[in-house]
């Protein structure tokens, strides 16, 4: 997620120099906060993923059970980058 927000933050940059229109301008800053929110997104699941198999090893070694959430940190990140792209298109939308 990370990766593919820095290339598109990249990307929509350049074509928003080369922009002739004011639309086509409010469109480049849309797609590049979006792509700023999927570098967040993507450094915070790392993070999260990171603290999650930190503690999961933790529980391991003190020969402590083990139990799926009931919330897995996947399907948390997968409900947060649906509301990320509804929000996307719910502004593109109402422009």
């Amino acid at each position: 997620m990370a990766t593919f927000g820095f290339g598109m933050i990249g990307f929509f940059r350049t074509l928003e120099e080369k922009a002739l229109t004011q639309r086509s301008q409010a469109l480049h800053q849309a797609a590049i906060r979006f792509g700023t929110a999927l570098v967040a997104l993507g450094f915070l699941a790392t993070v999260l993923c990171a603290l999650s198999h930190w503690l999961t090893l933790r529980k391991i070694r003190r020969d402590q059970p083990v139990t799926a959430s009931r919330w897995p940190l996947s399907i948390t990140i997968a409900l947060l980058l649906s509301l990320l792209g509804l929000a996307g298109l719910w502004a593109l939308l109402s422009r």
